[in-house]
Protein backbone atom coordinates (compact mmCIF):
# COMPACT_ATOMS: atom_id res chain seq x y z
CA UNK A 1 0.00 0.00 0.00
CA UNK A 2 2.76 2.52 0.58
CA UNK A 3 4.79 2.06 -2.59
CA UNK A 4 1.47 2.38 -4.38
CA UNK A 5 1.29 6.19 -2.42
CA UNK A 6 4.58 6.80 -3.27
CA UNK A 7 4.23 5.64 -7.25
CA UNK A 8 0.88 8.32 -6.82
CA UNK A 9 2.36 10.68 -5.68
CA UNK A 10 5.77 10.44 -7.83
CA UNK A 11 3.22 10.27 -10.96
CA UNK A 12 1.06 13.13 -9.82
CA UNK A 13 4.61 15.50 -9.37
CA UNK A 14 5.71 14.42 -12.92
CA UNK A 15 2.45 15.56 -14.11
CA UNK A 16 2.60 18.92 -12.49
CA UNK A 17 6.28 19.66 -13.30
CA UNK A 18 5.50 18.85 -17.13
CA UNK A 19 2.61 21.02 -16.60
CA UNK A 20 5.04 24.02 -15.66
CA UNK A 21 6.60 23.96 -19.21
CA UNK A 22 3.21 24.85 -20.71
CA UNK A 23 1.91 27.78 -20.09
CA UNK A 24 -1.05 28.40 -18.11
CA UNK A 25 -1.40 24.53 -17.38
CA UNK A 26 -0.07 25.52 -13.31
CA UNK A 27 -4.06 26.67 -13.06
CA UNK A 28 -5.13 22.74 -14.07
CA UNK A 29 -3.57 21.63 -10.88
CA UNK A 30 -4.60 24.77 -8.40
CA UNK A 31 -6.53 23.75 -4.99
CA UNK A 32 -9.34 25.43 -3.54
CA UNK A 33 -6.43 27.52 -1.64
CA UNK A 34 -4.53 28.25 -4.55
CA UNK A 35 -7.24 29.27 -6.81
CA UNK A 36 -8.58 31.64 -3.77
CA UNK A 37 -4.99 32.88 -3.14
CA UNK A 38 -4.55 34.06 -6.45
CA UNK A 39 -7.86 35.84 -6.53
CA UNK A 40 -9.96 33.53 -8.45
CA UNK A 41 -13.75 33.58 -7.90
CA UNK A 42 -15.89 30.06 -8.09
CA UNK A 43 -19.11 29.81 -9.68
CA UNK A 44 -21.79 27.07 -8.70
CA UNK A 45 -23.59 26.69 -11.47
CA UNK A 46 -20.83 26.34 -14.25
CA UNK A 47 -18.49 24.53 -11.62
CA UNK A 48 -15.50 27.20 -12.82
CA UNK A 49 -12.80 29.13 -11.42
CA UNK A 50 -12.63 32.54 -13.28
CA UNK A 51 -10.32 35.15 -12.98
CA UNK A 52 -10.15 38.46 -15.04
CA UNK A 53 -8.51 41.89 -14.92
CA UNK A 54 -10.00 45.01 -16.82
CA UNK A 55 -7.75 48.19 -17.39
CA UNK A 56 -10.71 50.83 -15.89
CA UNK A 57 -9.40 53.88 -17.25
CA UNK A 58 -8.95 52.67 -21.03
CA UNK A 59 -12.57 51.17 -20.08
CA UNK A 60 -13.77 54.74 -18.80
CA UNK A 61 -12.05 56.34 -22.09
CA UNK A 62 -14.39 54.13 -24.46
CA UNK A 63 -17.05 55.01 -22.87
CA UNK A 64 -16.83 58.77 -23.57
CA UNK A 65 -15.83 57.68 -27.31
CA UNK A 66 -18.95 55.96 -27.46
CA UNK A 67 -20.97 58.83 -25.90
CA UNK A 68 -19.31 61.69 -28.20
CA UNK A 69 -19.25 59.83 -31.31
CA UNK A 70 -22.12 57.63 -30.94
CA UNK A 71 -20.99 54.73 -32.80
CA UNK A 72 -18.14 52.39 -31.96
CA UNK A 73 -17.23 48.69 -30.66
CA UNK A 74 -15.82 49.03 -27.33
CA UNK A 75 -11.72 48.21 -27.63
CA UNK A 76 -10.10 46.69 -24.96
CA UNK A 77 -7.03 47.44 -23.42
CA UNK A 78 -3.89 45.02 -24.47
CA UNK A 79 -3.47 43.68 -20.70
CA UNK A 80 -6.82 42.81 -20.62
CA UNK A 81 -7.78 39.32 -19.69
CA UNK A 82 -10.02 36.61 -18.32
CA UNK A 83 -8.94 32.82 -17.17
CA UNK A 84 -11.69 30.27 -16.53
CA UNK A 85 -10.98 26.89 -15.35
CA UNK A 86 -13.36 24.57 -15.93
CA UNK A 87 -13.95 21.46 -13.66
CA UNK A 88 -15.13 17.84 -14.02
CA UNK A 89 -16.51 15.37 -11.59
CA UNK A 90 -14.56 14.94 -8.27
CA UNK A 91 -12.69 18.59 -8.82
CA UNK A 92 -10.79 17.76 -11.66
CA UNK A 93 -10.16 20.09 -14.10
CA UNK A 94 -11.38 19.59 -17.74
CA UNK A 95 -9.18 22.33 -19.17
CA UNK A 96 -7.94 26.09 -18.69
CA UNK A 97 -9.55 29.18 -21.29
CA UNK A 98 -7.15 32.17 -21.62
CA UNK A 99 -8.97 35.33 -23.48
CA UNK A 100 -6.23 37.94 -23.57
CA UNK A 101 -5.38 40.84 -26.58
CA UNK A 102 -1.71 40.80 -26.49
CA UNK A 103 -0.10 40.30 -29.65
CA UNK A 104 3.32 39.48 -28.21
CA UNK A 105 1.57 37.09 -25.80
CA UNK A 106 0.26 35.15 -29.06
CA UNK A 107 2.93 34.76 -30.83
CA UNK A 108 4.84 33.55 -27.49
CA UNK A 109 2.12 30.49 -27.57
CA UNK A 110 2.13 30.21 -31.50
CA UNK A 111 5.83 29.67 -31.25
CA UNK A 112 5.37 27.56 -28.41
CA UNK A 113 2.67 25.02 -30.12
CA UNK A 114 5.20 25.35 -33.40
CA UNK A 115 8.00 24.48 -31.55
CA UNK A 116 6.60 21.39 -28.84
CA UNK A 117 3.27 20.75 -30.38
CA UNK A 118 2.41 17.32 -32.40
CA UNK A 119 0.61 17.53 -35.61
CA UNK A 120 -0.58 21.24 -35.70
CA UNK A 121 -2.83 21.80 -37.91
CA UNK A 122 -3.77 25.90 -39.02
CA UNK A 123 -7.44 26.70 -39.97
CA UNK A 124 -9.21 29.75 -41.14
CA UNK A 125 -12.74 31.04 -41.50
CA UNK A 126 -13.05 34.66 -42.29
CA UNK A 127 -11.95 36.95 -39.60
CA UNK A 128 -10.32 33.42 -37.77
CA UNK A 129 -7.61 31.92 -37.04
CA UNK A 130 -7.43 28.63 -35.25
CA UNK A 131 -4.57 26.75 -34.41
CA UNK A 132 -4.92 23.38 -32.70
CA UNK A 133 -2.14 20.81 -31.52
CA UNK A 134 -1.06 17.77 -29.45
CA UNK A 135 0.91 18.36 -26.66
CA UNK A 136 1.89 14.96 -24.43
CA UNK A 137 -1.30 14.62 -22.83
CA UNK A 138 -2.91 17.79 -23.47
CA UNK A 139 -5.13 18.99 -26.57
CA UNK A 140 -4.18 22.44 -27.41
CA UNK A 141 -6.20 25.32 -28.89
CA UNK A 142 -4.66 28.90 -30.19
CA UNK A 143 -7.48 31.05 -32.17
CA UNK A 144 -6.91 34.94 -33.01
CA UNK A 145 -10.11 36.44 -34.22
CA UNK A 146 -9.82 40.01 -35.58
CA UNK A 147 -12.25 42.88 -34.81
CA UNK A 148 -12.02 45.82 -37.12
CA UNK A 149 -13.20 48.91 -35.52
CA UNK A 150 -13.20 52.60 -37.00
CA UNK A 151 -14.74 55.67 -36.10
CA UNK A 152 -15.18 58.98 -37.50
CA UNK A 153 -13.70 61.83 -35.51
CA UNK A 154 -14.89 65.51 -36.00
CA UNK A 155 -11.57 66.64 -33.26
CA UNK A 156 -9.46 68.33 -36.33
CA UNK A 157 -7.89 71.67 -36.63
CA UNK A 158 -10.02 72.08 -39.20
CA UNK A 159 -14.26 71.12 -38.17
CA UNK A 160 -14.92 70.37 -41.60
CA UNK A 161 -11.91 67.73 -42.36
CA UNK A 162 -12.93 64.12 -40.56
CA UNK A 163 -10.83 62.00 -38.99
CA UNK A 164 -11.26 58.43 -39.52
CA UNK A 165 -9.86 56.71 -36.35
CA UNK A 166 -8.73 52.77 -36.57
CA UNK A 167 -9.54 51.22 -33.81
CA UNK A 168 -8.94 47.65 -34.55
CA UNK A 169 -8.10 45.25 -32.40
CA UNK A 170 -7.47 40.94 -32.51
CA UNK A 171 -9.07 39.12 -29.84
CA UNK A 172 -7.10 35.79 -28.82
CA UNK A 173 -8.46 32.68 -26.85
CA UNK A 174 -6.07 29.97 -25.46
CA UNK A 175 -7.71 26.14 -24.32
CA UNK A 176 -5.83 23.37 -22.81
CA UNK A 177 -7.72 20.38 -22.96
CA UNK A 178 -7.95 17.44 -20.79
CA UNK A 179 -9.20 13.84 -20.91
CA UNK A 180 -11.32 14.67 -18.47
CA UNK A 181 -15.36 16.07 -18.82
CA UNK A 182 -16.75 19.22 -18.10
CA UNK A 183 -19.27 19.25 -15.70
CA UNK A 184 -21.84 21.23 -14.38
CA UNK A 185 -25.20 22.08 -12.82
CA UNK A 186 -25.86 24.60 -15.76
CA UNK A 187 -24.24 21.60 -18.49
CA UNK A 188 -26.61 18.79 -17.42
CA UNK A 189 -29.50 21.39 -17.67
CA UNK A 190 -28.54 22.18 -21.08
CA UNK A 191 -28.03 18.44 -21.62
CA UNK A 192 -31.39 17.70 -20.50
CA UNK A 193 -33.05 20.35 -22.68
CA UNK A 194 -31.42 18.99 -25.67
CA UNK A 195 -32.34 15.28 -24.58
CA UNK A 196 -36.07 16.74 -24.48
CA UNK A 197 -36.26 18.44 -27.89
CA UNK A 198 -34.84 15.20 -29.70
CA UNK A 199 -37.46 13.05 -27.08
CA UNK A 200 -40.15 15.42 -29.10
CA UNK A 201 -38.72 15.00 -32.72
CA UNK A 202 -37.82 18.55 -33.01
CA UNK A 203 -34.99 19.73 -35.21
CA UNK A 204 -31.63 20.12 -34.69
CA UNK A 205 -30.55 23.26 -33.37
CA UNK A 206 -26.90 23.11 -35.18
CA UNK A 207 -25.45 22.15 -38.32
CA UNK A 208 -23.12 20.13 -35.91
CA UNK A 209 -25.24 18.27 -34.33
CA UNK A 210 -26.49 16.90 -37.80
CA UNK A 211 -23.10 15.70 -38.47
Amino acid sequence: MKNVLIVTITLFMALVANAQDLPYAKYLYFNKSEFKENHFKYDDDTNTWALRKTNGWHTAFNVLAIIADAMEEVRPSRNDYSIVVQLGKEDKASYVKVVYYSDETYHKLLTFMKSHGDNLLETTSGKLVRHQANYRDYALELNMEQHNVSRTSARTADPKTLKNVDESYNKYEFTIKTDVEPWSEYLEKQAAKKAKREAKGKKKQSVDELM
